[in-house]
């Protein structure tokens, strides 16, 4: 499997590249957004509630895996969808930046109420972590569609061996979308603890 994954990179690298840029520029946008906007407060308060809810609570009725796998799903039925369009590849690119500019002014928020040395460590386990499974996931899935879209409108057919490597390679990318949603159930009850201690 090292060897398929080594020869897909290498095949596709331009376009993971050009992805990665696209996703990195999108949170850098969403920490200016956040620092530039007039409803700041309002953001922060969001997050807040929902730390505050989930004490209420104590944490039992909260599934992040079940959460982040409707919005996975729904997310991924929208990079799908673009393929109906004439302009896939850049509906593909604006999905994927508003994705990271959600991601960056999240980022703000929890250093806006964790602090600098508690924020470090909020946005360590509960956004860097599962990122670094979460965005090869994205970056597979979007240079598959962008793929699949070269394919049917320079070839106008799509061949099974393409549909079947686009399976494969979509089980990679949901396994790791789903191994990121697992790490960020566990990080999640260390975060809210470090919340109560505030």
């Amino acid at each position: 499997m090292n060897k398929s994954i080594q020869k897909y990179i290498v095949e596709n690298l331009h376009t993971m590249l050009k992805l990665l840029i696209i996703y990195a520029i999108g949170i850098f946008i969403g920490i200016i957004l956040f620092n530039i906007s007039n409803i700041k407060t309002e953001y922060v308060d969001i997050v807040k509630n929902v730390f505050d809810s989930v004490n209420q609570e104590n944490f039992k009725s909260i599934n992040v895996i079940l959460n982040g796998l409707k919005n996975n799903l729904l997310f991924i039925g929208l990079l799908y969808t673009s393929l109906l369009a004439l302009v896939a590849p850049i509906i593909i690119c604006i999905l994927l930046m508003l994705k990271a500019i959600v991601t960056g002014i999240y980022i703000c928020c929890l250093f806006t109420i964790f602090g600098i040395g508690n924020g470090i460590i909020a946005v360590l386990l509960s956004v860097i972590l599962p990122l670094l499974f979460c965005i090869p996931a994205y970056i597979f899935i979007s240079t598959n569609i962008i793929n699949l879209y070269i394919n049917f409108t320079t070839n106008n057919k799509i061949e099974f061996k393409d549909v079947i490597k686009h399976i494969y390679w979509f089980i990679i990318s949901f396994s790791l979308i789903s191994f990121s949603l697992v790490l960020e159930q566990l990080m999640t009850s260390v975060i809210f603890n470090l919340y109560k201690s505030l």
